[in-house]
């Protein structure tokens, strides 16, 4: 396998142990915390590693559900991330506006997935990589709905209620899959541009129709720094609008005005 791979554990979540392994000199220290890394999805610690092949390109999701076999696409999100050696998701924005031909070959490699993996009731969130040609490839499928607040994105952007979906499913229902609205939603996550401890988050905006979530989990106190996985990131801000450029733009605007503020700490 060619370099850069992808170095990470069998069955932990949120980027945690994940490495973009560059050079072979690095393998032990891409290896270890990827064979650390708690397992969520298992007992104990994964033990399981595994090493990919590197995909460049741009990075999406397809948030689907299944019931009887029979598979609905609800929306593709685009998904933006860190570069460099670890990659931490910092937005979700959905439903992503991509060509007719590229949006249907996106819908067939994610159906392929899901048959193969053998989902026939439930939702899936399919992680795909579009490269510079334009070819799509599934790198990670999961049996859920996708986290990150994905699930608020389509609540608020389709007026699709996923859980409500999930239970109909789980309990042989007709699960209602047809959109009632057709908004733009994204979420921002925050992250701390400096290791120390943190003593304030200022200029949060209040919750309202267009913020319909404001949410910080760090507290003052707290010993931060530049995230690593998922579960470094301080809090999150959903936005929604009629248009995909709008909301973009207020999102802009809002996560400007917040100040993230870090004492630094002596190593």
């Amino acid at each position: 396998m060619r370099l850069p791979a992808i170095v990470k554990s069998a069955d932990a979540a949120g980027s945690q142990g994940v490495t973009v392994l560059a050079r072979l000199q690095d393998a032990d220290t891409a290896w270890r915390p990827a064979y650390e890394a708690p397992g969520k999805y298992a007992r104990s610690a994964g033990r399981t590693v595994l090493l990919q092949q590197y995909i460049p390109g741009r990075e999406y999701s397809v948030e689907s559900f299944t019931q009887h076999g029979r598979t609905t696409h609800l929306a593709i999100t685009t998904k933006t991330t860190t570069r460099g050696t670890h990659r931490v998701e910092l937005a979700h924005t959905l439903p992503t506006q991509l060509p007719p031909p590229l949006k249907q070959a996106i819908h067939q490699e994610t159906t392929k997935a899901v048959r193969a993996v053998g989902i026939r009731n439930g939702a899936s969130h399919t992680e795909i990589i579009i490269t510079p040609t334009g070819r799509p490839y599934v790198i990670e499928i999961a049996a859920r709905i996708g986290a990150g607040h994905i699930g608020d994105l389509l609540h608020h952007a389709l007026g699709v209620n996923p859980w409500t979906a999930l239970l109909d499913i789980a309990l042989g229902r007709p699960a209602h899959l047809t959109p009632s609205r057709h908004h733009h939603a994204t979420v921002r996550f925050l992250t701390s541009p400096t290791a120390g401890r943190l003593t304030a988050v200022t200029g949060l905006p209040r919750p309202g129709p267009d913020t319909p979530l404001v949410r910080i989990r760090a507290r003052p106190g707290d010993l931060v720094g530049p995230a690593h996985t998922n579960a470094g990131r301080l809090g999150s801000l959903i936005v929604v609008t009629a248009n995909a450029a709008t909301t973009q733009t207020r999102a802009a605007q809002l996560f400007d005005d917040i100040d993230i503020h870090v004492e630094p700490q002596p190593a």
